[in-house]
C-alpha cells in the first residue's frame, strides 16, 4: 500500500521511534500518545483488519512483539499495568486502516478511561444463548 503510513514506517521511509522489528511485526511509539510510553504494534504486511491475517506465522510475530512490548514498558518502569487495544473498521473507530495494536501504560488516578457498558438486553440468558448457538453453528461451517 503505496499510501499507508505504517507501511511507510515498516520500510523506514518515514522517521519513527521504532522499539521492536523483525520479519513479522515493528514496534513504536504512537506520535499522538494517550499516554507516555503509548507504543503501536503492526504487522509489517499490510492487512487492513486482524480478520484478514490467515499467515500463522504473522499471528505468531504479532502477539511475540505485543509480549515484548508490554515487558519492555513494565521492565522500564514506564508501567506496571497497561491496555491492549485494536478496532477493526470504520464502526469500531479504526482511524488507520493497517491492523495495529495500541499498549496503552495505565497508572493509578489517571485521566485516560474506556467504558463499556453493559448491554442488559444483550446479557440475558435467551440473548447469550442465541449468540452462543449463531457462533458455534458458523463456526463448524468454517
Amino acid at each position: 500500500m503505496d499510501k499507508c503510513i505504517f507501511c511507510k514506517v515498516v520500510k523506514g521511509e518515514i522517521p519513527s521511534y521504532i522499539l521492536y522489528q523483525d520479519d513479522m511485526a515493528t514496534a513504536f511509539l504512537d506520535i499522538n500518545p494517550v499516554t507516555s510510553g503509548h507504543i503501536l504494534v503492526i504487522p509489517n504486511k499490510h492487512f487492513r483488519r486482524i480478520d484478514s491475517i490467515k499467515d500463522e506465522n504473522v499471528m505468531k510475530g504479532l502477539m511475540n512483539a505485543i509480549i515484548e512490548m508490554a515487558n519492555l514498558l513494565v521492565k522500564s518502569g514506564i508501567c506496571r499495568d497497561y491496555t491492549v487495544l485494536q478496532d477493526n473498521g470504520i464502526n469500531a473507530q479504526q482511524d488507520i486502516m493497517h491492523t495495529h495494536f495500541h499498549i496503552i501504560p495505565r497508572h493509578h488516578n489517571e485521566k485516560v478511561q474506556f467504558h463499556l457498558p453493559t448491554n442488559e438486553k444483550e446479557s440475558s440468558e435467551n440473548s447469550l444463548n442465541h449468540t452462543y448457538n449463531r457462533l458455534k453453528s458458523t463456526k463448524s461451517n468454517y
